[in-house]
């Protein structure tokens, strides 16, 4: 099969966007994550301005590399990350499933209490969990070897949570679908593909400089059509991929 090239991608996530009512739904599946963002990002504020004013601010003028060696040791923000990223894991994900449905054409109309609800069932919580884990385990080892290998591995991650929402729809014989099968599905799946998938996100950095110049408060406008395209690759890259071992001997 031929390969769709970015700008067919994009023109498919546009037309996608298109249909009555899409875009409206997706916008407003993006709001409630996007409002935890907001949250956890006024909470790391505070949590900066009460470090300065625990170190003082005469301290941080006169030193201001030992003030970035205090802060960077304090352990405050880290876990304020990583409780973010969990507490936003089973929406985000809702979303992406729901935006890849709707670039595989398999729903027309879209419920943005569905989709923010989508992995809320013994299906999928607790597997996307452990997926977030193992890929938490894999890019830190790859980033404690160096720099390089910690890229690679989150290329080549990239798609394990896709890999687990269609694992577990197509389970066959009664037999799971495990998160560890998903992450080294997504390592397959990618080989030969990182680069592609870095590309299409470099044709898309103008999005990302604009959701960082208006300081992410527009991000629920912006995600919809983001979102798509990134399903979008997964989808396209998953169709090659098949293929690929069809015609193996």
């Amino acid at each position: 099969m031929q390969s769709m090239t970015h700008r067919e991608i994009k023109h498919q996530a546009k037309a996608r966007l298109k249909q009555p009512g899409m875009y409206r739904s997706l916008m407003a599946a993006n709001l409630l994550p996007w409002l935890i963002v907001l949250a956890f990002t006024a909470w790391a504020f505070l949590t900066v301005w009460q470090i300065m004013q625990s170190y003082g601010f005469a301290n941080i003028v006169k030193s201001p590399d030992n003030f970035s060696d205090y802060l960077a040791g304090t352990n405050n923000l880290s876990n304020q990350t990583l409780l973010q990223s969990v507490v936003m894991l089973w929406f985000t994900q809702g979303i992406a499933f729901t935006a890849l449905d709707v670039m595989r054409g398999k729903v027309q109309r879209v419920s943005p209490l569905a989709a923010l609800l989508k992995t809320f069932n013994s299906r999928y919580f607790f597997g996307l969990l452990s997926v977030l884990a193992l890929t938490w385990v894999a890019k830190s080892i790859g980033f404690f070897l160096l720099v390089i290998p910690g890229i690679i591995a989150i290329y080549g991650l990239s798609m394990s949570y896709y890999r687990y929402y269609d694992g577990r729809q197509e389970e066959q014989d009664g037999r799971p679908y495990s998160s560890t099968t998903a992450v080294l599905d997504s390592w397959r799946l990618m080989r030969g593909r990182k680069l592609n998938y870095f590309g299409l996100q470099l044709s898309l950095l103008g999005w990302q400089l604009l959701k960082l110049v208006t300081l992410h408060l527009f991000d629920f406008l912006i995600n919809p059509y983001l979102q798509l395209v990134d399903a979008g690759f997964y989808a396209n890259a998953r169709l090659e991929y098949e293929v690929q071992r069809q015609m193996m001997p």
